[in-house]
């Protein structure tokens, strides 16, 4: 856990200086694993329609996709100390990057339902005792 007194003092008194330290740590590591850590080769196979993500390998795309989540989980359960809410953001963050590869929403929505993500993960943090 990187924010040992900020998450102490979020959930003893619902500090919101706390809070919002630790919603803009996860916001910066969103960033560094959603550009430049995610690299090519997961940006391009983690969508089952590119070239090569269903032809390449069958299932390519599910084991980029899963590494992409993987990486976002491990950096919110650093960050808030809850092995819980990093599972939350494996699934949630791979439904929301599925269903944009998949055209369904862009690449707007796709950020901000990440960043809405965040904000509740600070809500959750702040109630966990």
């Amino acid at each position: 856990m990187f924010f040992p007194e900020q998450i102490e003092l979020l959930q003893s008194s619902g500090n919101l200086g706390a809070g919002l330290q630790i919603l803009f740590a996860l916001i910066i590591a969103h960033v560094l694993f959603d550009y430049p850590l995610q690299g090519d080769f997961l940006a391009k196979y983690k969508n089952r329609h590119s070239e090569g993500g269903e032809t390449t390998t069958t299932g390519l795309w599910i084991h980029c996709l899963t590494a992409h989540s993987l990486m976002h989980s491990g950096a919110v359960w650093a960050i808030t100390g809850s092995f819980i809410i990093g599972l939350i953001e494996l699934v949630l963050h791979w439904i929301i990057d599925f269903v944009k590869c998949e055209g369904i929403t862009n690449i707007h929505t796709d950020q901000a339902l990440h960043i809405l993500c965040r904000i509740g993960y600070v809500i959750a943090l702040a109630q966990l005792n």
